[in-house]
């Protein structure tokens, strides 16, 4: 995975290089030659593996994120909360 000097950076060449990845894939997949010939086979093959390797990486980049603990319903009633000690504290 690409190392970034601040921790909570996010590698913004990771995540950039996949639309780029996908388009490489699919210009093999759609070419003239199709995936007839040895070198375009192993192209689509090259550029494939580039493509898992790359959505791998940002995947574990994404589950290493901090958060992400609670669900949608625990998120709800702990911002629910907040608003009320907030609500709570504007009044005193």
């Amino acid at each position: 995975m690409e190392t970034c000097k601040d921790a909570g950076a996010i590698p913004a060449r990771l995540f950039s290089s996949i639309i780029p990845n996908l388009i490489t894939v699919l210009e093999h997949t759609q070419s003239a030659e199709g995936v007839v010939m040895p070198q375009a086979k192993q192209a689509l093959l090259q550029a494939t593996n580039d493509l898992k390797n790359t959505l791998s990486q940002a995947k574990d980049y994404a589950t290493s994120l901090p958060g992400g603990e609670l669900n949608f319903q625990e998120q709800d009633e702990l911002i629910l909360m907040l608003e009320r000690l907030r609500d709570h504290k504007w009044w005193l």
